[in-house]
């Protein structure tokens, strides 16, 4: 870096004084400038393959640890650098335990010093990387003042699945990462066995856990859950009818983050459906083997129509118009997974204020089980999901207004209680929400196709 040093000489000033001035002038650079040179010598040494500087912290014997704050804490794919650019032949790698690869600087001349910013996550050794234990680290290579660097994530092994609901007599197939399976085996084959190649099959009711065995000499397992189907059980109790009662508040409001558009459904005389409007009581029932519909299935709690907007009584046929999240005309609020009734009459979710589940509105939650609506039948998320996927257009609605002589429906609500609104608002993350429910979409029976209708009523009554 030049460095500049003016100076002003009067001319009465004797030519001694200029001397002496002259003499001290150099002194001052002589001085300043190895301090200079050597501040930018320094930062040269930290100077990384990409041109930007970085701070570098210093740990103990050859170890430094970065300080950039790039990704630290973010998952990441394996990204190989250029071939034809100076630097490492990686820059990120994901790595397991126990395994290995190799690093390599290419287009560069002189003698590399390789270094791991953690030595207990990855170790290297003349570009030779081992992981040891989970978790991030940089791999640095100096060379001619340049510091290249990769940043790697070392996995643990294991099984792909460490817990899995399953219902009884479906199947699914147990993956290994990271190393491979040597055998499997079940604590209770009863419930659910294994077959050699980590095929699961589900054949009882009740828990199992599943064990591999793995080269590494760990063994990893799988718990599983086998449930029935509420129509595979013969005397089923009041928690199966109406699985939202042992429900999380999360699950009961949440988005599983499944937006698949609707192919097929079961047949439209496979439910008939009562919505009782004095008891708030949504109740499905399915044929007996007198081919009457007595045979209960699910149990609800709704909210219905106020009294200014109630909701319309009579026996409707569910047309074909559904919506798995939108927004509400007019309005500021959102619903999941409508199921159009009769004109504007819809069965959906609570409210939302967004498309993202976590902005729910808390009096929507508290008034399930009132008549505060517009006329449409609100749900908690898992029941509206139900006959979202489950009752067909064409399949037969009856509202009725229901009265307080009713003592089996009046029963029948008074055990629908679900979990409390929780204080602090949860971050509902979409997709990652449990699911409990006695059933799985994707055991739906697809035997009428699903046509998209229109919305023939207009706007949704809300």
């Amino acid at each position: 870096m030049p460095i500049v040093c003016t100076i002003i000489v009067n001319e009465d000033i004797t030519m001694f004084k200029k001397t002496a001035l002259v003499l001290i002038a150099a002194l001052a650079i002589s001085l300043i400038l190895p301090c200079t040179q050597d501040v930018f010598a320094k930062k040269s040494k930290n100077k990384t393959a990409s041109g930007t500087l970085t701070e570098t912290v210093s740990l103990s014997g050859e170890e430094t640890v970065t300080q950039s704050g790039e990704g630290t804490e973010t998952d990441l794919e394996d990204t190989s650098a250029p071939s034809d650019e100076p630097g490492l032949n990686y820059t990120k790698k994901v790595l397991y335990v126990g395994k290995t690869f190799d690093l390599e600087l290419n287009g560069v001349e002189g003698k590399i010093k390789w270094s791991s910013s953690d030595k207990n996550i990855a170790t290297v050794s003349k570009g030779h990387v081992t992981g040891i234990s989970a978790g991030y680290v940089y791999i640095y290579a100096d060379c001619e003042g340049i510091r290249y660097e990769c940043l790697v994530k070392v996995k643990s092994a294991g099984l792909t699945t460490i817990s899995k609901r399953i219902r009884k007599g479906n199947s699914f197939k147990l993956k290994v990462k990271g190393t491979k399976a040597v055998s499997f085996s079940s604590s209770s084959t009863k419930i659910a066995k294994v077959d050699a190649d980590g095929t699961v099959t589900a054949r009882k009711k009740g828990t199992a856990v599943i064990s591999c065995l793995c080269e590494n000499g760990e063994t990893y397992t799988c718990e599983v859950e086998v449930y029935l189907n509420i129509l595979d059980i013969e005397d089923p109790t009041f928690s199966d009818l109406a699985p939202t009662v042992n429900m999380s508040f999360e699950e009961l409001v949440g988005d599983n983050g499944i937006y698949d558009e609707l192919t097929a459904m079961p047949e439209a005389g496979t439910y008939k459906i009562i919505v009782d409007l004095y008891h708030k009581v949504v109740m499905a029932y399915t044929k007996d083997e007198n081919g009457k519909y007595t045979r209960p299935v699910r149990y609800m709690l709704c909210g219905v129509g106020a009294s200014s907007t109630p909701t319309p009584t009579g026996t409707f046929k569910m047309e074909n118009y559904r919506l798995r999240y939108e927004h509400f005309n007019k309005t500021n609020c959102y619903g999941q997974y409508w199921s159009i009734l009769t004109g504007r009459i819809y069965f959906h979710s609570i409210l939302y204020t967004s498309f993202n589940a976590k902005d729910y509105t808390d009096t929507s939650y508290d008034n399930l089980g009132k008549a505060v609506s517009h006329g449409c039948i609100r749900l908690t998320v898992p029941d509206a999901r139900w006959i979202y996927y489950n009752v067909a257009p064409g399949t037969t609605v009856v509202v009725r207004k229901g009265s307080s002589d009713d003592k089996e429906t009046a029963a029948i609500r008074e055990k629908l209680v679900l979990a409390e609104r929780p204080k602090t608002r949860p971050n509902l993350v979409k997709g990652e929400i449990p699911d409990t429910d006695n059933w799985t979409i994707d055991e739906v029976p697809h035997e009428t196709k699903f046509i998209q209708g229109s919305q023939n009523g207009g706007e949704a009554a809300l």
